[in-house]
């Protein structure tokens, strides 16, 4: 009889610690969740940046991602239609890129998180949004680094032509890349564009005297690139851009920050708020700070004859790549967009 009580006892303590383990072995299950992601224009950028976030988010969300891509296609309306309509679907996180859109989304989608990328707002700037439930990550390239290591590796760059939109954000970097190349004694000649149909006859006007064509994070100019491309060869001058996917279009190099590493660093913030239940507003922002040179395979490879007189052939790949281990900075040759 005790026998038989000792393995009953013992049977029962085997059902209980059983039922407690396969209890705490089952894994946490995570609900579907829809994100919205708006680009203000369809550029290379805009897709390294939004292969990069889903790449990070489909790493570390445990459950199911429903994505809903849109792009505002540089029309202020369309943008403003798909962040009602992200809104209207109640998607658990809305996910704008650049500083013009964030303020769009931060206007409209006021219930939903809002992880916001490539945006260029600090902490301060944040609190002063009527919408606090935003947080992003900021790809705010120095342009004072940025001239500084052009300058390094070209100190006989003397004549460069500046040509910028009309953006919020970009009236101030132009305006400090013109001090910043002052104080190396580099003259700018400024070329403002209003419209992306007069980037061409802009064009027309770089003066003669030019060494480079110089582009800033610019969605306006970067959507056009195809046309600076075109005059930069003709007048066999260089064409240096701030974004990887400037590069990727036919810019000789780039100097700034990883596009699709923007994407993955916005998808860590995300998790916080899809996995930690965390709100934006608690978020603190991100800044990208980590430089990379970007250069294009017909620039690295270029070779110039004893003889040759043209501006770019004093402005060699060996020149930048040497620059670029003095200031740490890693070089990557991107091939040609298909896009």
């Amino acid at each position: 009889m005790i026998k038989k009580f000792i393995i009953s006892i013992i049977l029962s303590s085997c059902l209980i610690f059983g039922d407690s383990y396969s209890a705490s072995a089952t894994p946490k299950t995570y609900p579907t969740v829809t994100v919205g992601i708006v680009a203000p224009v369809n550029i290379p950028a805009m897709t390294e940046i939004i292969d990069g976030f889903k790449q990070g988010l489909n790493a570390h969300y445990p459950g199911h991602i429903h994505y809903i891509v849109d792009n505002a296609q540089g029309d202020i309306n369309i943008m403003r239609s798909s962040f009602q309509q992200l809104k209207a679907r109640n998607v658990q996180l809305v996910v704008p890129i650049g500083t013009a859109t964030a303020q769009m989304a931060a206007s409209v989608n006021y219930t939903q998180p809002i992880v916001a990328l490539a945006a260029e707002f600090k902490e301060k700037d944040r609190a002063k949004f009527k919408n606090k439930n935003i947080t992003n990550i900021l790809d705010e390239i120095d342009i004072n680094k940025q001239i500084h290591f052009i300058h390094s590796a070209f100190p006989q760059l003397k004549h460069i032509t500046l040509i910028y939109g009309t953006a919020p954000q970009v009236l101030p970097e132009a305006n400090e890349a013109i001090t910043a190349a002052k104080r190396y004694g580099i003259t700018v000649q400024k070329l403002m564009v209003t419209t992306l149909p007069k980037l061409y006859t802009i064009s027309q006007h770089i003066n003669k005297n030019s060494q480079a064509i110089f582009i800033l994070k610019d969605e306006l100019i970067v959507s056009g690139i195809n046309t600076l491309v075109k005059q930069a060869a003709k007048k066999q001058i260089l064409l240096i851009a701030s974004d990887d996917g400037s590069v990727q279009k036919g810019a000789d190099f780039a100097v700034g920050v990883s596009e699709r590493l923007i994407g993955i660093g916005g998808a860590k913030l995300a998790t916080q708020v899809l996995i930690k239940g965390k709100s934006p507003r608690d978020i603190p922002v991100k800044i990208m700070q980590h430089y990379h040179v970007y250069v294009s395979p017909h620039y690295q490879h270029a070779v110039y004859a004893a003889d040759v007189k043209t501006p770019i052939a004093q402005f060699t790949f060996a020149k930048l790549k040497k620059a670029a281990q003095k200031f740490n900075y890693s070089v990557e040759t991107l091939a040609p967009s298909k896009h």
